[in-house]
């Protein structure tokens, strides 16, 4: 049908021609660029990622001209060090000259100054980028210098974004020749006081298997328990214990306590101490060998730890284990000289006082304590025995707070303590402390299962390589001190003389030694500044090519397509053009 208000052949010949219009501009900007995606509009992952990847690029650039100047720098050092090492084996060879007989030692003098000079000049001069590396001044007001030099060796990006960068570290302290400052340097770091179990955990009965049983009761109807007390001096003692009941919160299952998870209780024991005993000042673990270890977080010599077993807390619940340390108590156990008598505490008192290391504790035996006890005692209060006076003494103890405990064995009365610690002792006085079958003032001290001491750091006065005293004179040539930079044998004469010109040639012998030491390290290092270079290298042109994949348009593809696009235009034109002049043929008709 043909309209005069619609022209559909139109509408269609130049909706195509705008979608090839369109597609034309696209292959165009395509050959023009040489790139499919441009912006972010052609395709956003793509350009996002290249983006990315060319960031990534440019500072692997940064990283690789680091790695240039490091290496520079490294060149420099070395060469520098080669030939002051050449020097100091020329200087070898004329101190050896000079323990000839008859050689004019202040000759020789003159031509090894001459190569102390050269060799001084030579490490000042050993500068690349403002920077030198065997004639240093490490004083605390020179801020430039470092002990360390760090070169960047490259870059990661982690998956969170972040990005880290990987150095390669020059020990500029362990090659320096000349420091203008004469540094203290530290060759041994203080330690820690450590205490560290004889056996492996999984080596000791409780733990055989690999886990250890706290929930079940053994044939004697007591479950296992670890009671020891750790020790830092001056107060700071606390008692550890480990049972069914305090190891819920840590063990998954009470029959199977794992060595970790003892740990964790022990740690978690240590914590809750508080700050004024163990808490952040001692830390628990396992060795290689899987033994219990205990350190202290301070260093030094006036460090010390120790580690004492106490008793169980309940004889009749539990029975000790070992983990390590053995089961025996270290506990101070302070028993009776005598046996007791039963005492008459119906009409009157008994007064003893226990010191359990914390403090004084009274107890008083009397009617009342007698009546207050009920059924717990057996005998009368004009004849209690001696097992009814450790119940009354107990519960008077534990009332008070005190960590000592009371017991009758072999007809003598003992007191114990448990927590106060592996030095600590037990004290007994009071009115009546005879009337127990104690002496007054008796005391006993407990003993430690194992101790350690932290040690001091020690430390030397130092400088580089070449200048550092390592000798002194004889005293019939005046007794100084020199170095390799500074030695002089002029005036060395006579058996003192020559002693000391074989001293001086060992020194130098032991400098080259460690400047050969020092050559490896920076070989060392331009080895590896070397290989990251290529490294880096290669990866920049491995990105190259990520960026290529993904945003790099085929020029022959698309200059195919862009002919045809042509074309398809020219075609899509005169198409439309005939659709236009439709309207002229029915203009025929009224003619």
């Amino acid at each position: 049908m043909t309209s005069l208000l619609t022209n559909n052949a139109a509408m269609t010949a130049l909706t195509t021609l705008k979608s090839i219009n369109s597609q034309l501009d696209m292959t165009s900007n395509r050959v023009s660029t040489g790139q499919r995606v441009s912006a972010a509009s052609d395709n956003a992952a793509y350009w996002s990622i290249a983006t990315t990847v060319r960031t990534d690029n440019a500072s692997l650039s940064a990283v690789k001209d680091s790695l240039g100047l490091g290496s520079s720098s490294v060149d420099t050092a070395y060469n520098g060090l080669n030939s002051i090492i050449a020097d100091l084996q020329n200087i070898r060879g004329k101190l050896q000259s000079a323990m000839t007989p008859g050689v004019d030692r202040a000759k020789v003098q003159t031509e090894i100054s001459a190569i102390q000079s050269k060799m001084k000049a030579t490490a000042d001069s050993s500068n690349a980028s403002g920077q030198n590396w065997l004639s240093v001044d490490s004083s605390p007001s020179n801020s430039s210098y470092q002990a360390t030099q760090k070169v960047v060796a490259g870059f990661s990006r982690g998956s969170d974004g972040n990005i880290t960068f990987s150095m390669v570290n020059v020990d500029v302290a362990s090659i320096k020749l000349y420091d203008r400052n004469a540094g203290t340097t530290v060759t041994k770091p203080a330690t820690a006081a450590q205490v560290v179990g004889s056996t492996a955990l999984t080596g000791t009965a409780a733990f055989s298997s690999g886990t250890a049983d706290f929930s079940t009761v053994d044939g004697g109807g007591k479950t296992k328990q670890i009671n020891f007390v750790i020790d830092l001096g001056a107060g700071a003692s606390a008692a550890i214990q480990l049972d069914k009941d305090t190891l819920r919160s840590t063990a998954k299952n009470l029959a199977a306590v794992t060595t970790d998870e003892l740990l964790a209780a022990i740690n978690n024991q240590i914590a809750a101490s508080g700050a004024t005993k163990l808490g952040g000042k001692v830390t628990a673990g396992l060795d290689s060998a899987g033994r219990l270890t205990f350190a202290t977080v301070d260093t030094g010599s006036t460090v010390s730890l120790k580690v004492g077993n106490a008793n169980t807390t309940d004889a009749t619940k539990f029975a000790a284990a070992d983990i390590g340390f053995g089961t025996t108590s270290n506990a101070p156990v302070l028993t009776a000289g005598t046996a007791y008598a039963a005492l008459d505490i119906s009409t009157g008192s008994k007064v003893i006082t226990v010191n359990d290391g914390a403090g004084v504790k009274t107890v008083t035996l009397n009617a009342a304590a007698y009546s207050a006890a009920g059924s717990t005692v057996s005998s009368g209060a004009a004849t209690l025995s001696g097992a009814d006076a450790a119940t009354l003494i107990n519960s008077q103890l534990k009332a008070s707070g005190s960590t000592a405990f009371a017991t009758f064995a072999g007809g003598k009365l003992s007191f114990t303590s448990t927590g106060a610690g592996t030095g600590a002792s037990v004290t007994v006085a009071g009115t009546d402390v005879t009337s127990f079958g104690f002496t007054s003032g008796q005391t006993i001290t407990g003993t430690n299962t194992a101790a350690g001491a932290g040690t001091a750091s020690t430390t030397t006065t130092g400088k580089g390589i070449l200048d550092t005293t390592s000798g002194t004179y004889n005293a019939s040539f005046g007794g100084g001190a020199y170095s390799v930079a500074t030695f002089n044998i002029s005036t060395l004469v006579g058996t003192n003389g020559d002693t000391d010109v074989s001293n001086i040639l060992n020194m130098v012998d032991k400098a080259i030694a460690a400047m050969t030491d020092a050559g490896t390290k920076l070989g060392a290092n331009k080895t590896q500044i070397d290989g990251q270079k290529t490294f880096v290298d290669t990866l920049m042109k491995a990105n190259d090519r990520t960026i290529g994949i993904l945003v790099d348009a085929d020029v022959e593809e698309e200059s195919t397509k862009l002919k045809a696009l042509q074309t398809q235009q020219q075609l899509a034109v005169q198409a439309l053009s005939i659709a236009n002049s439709a309207s002229q043929n029915v203009l025929s008709l009224f003619r």
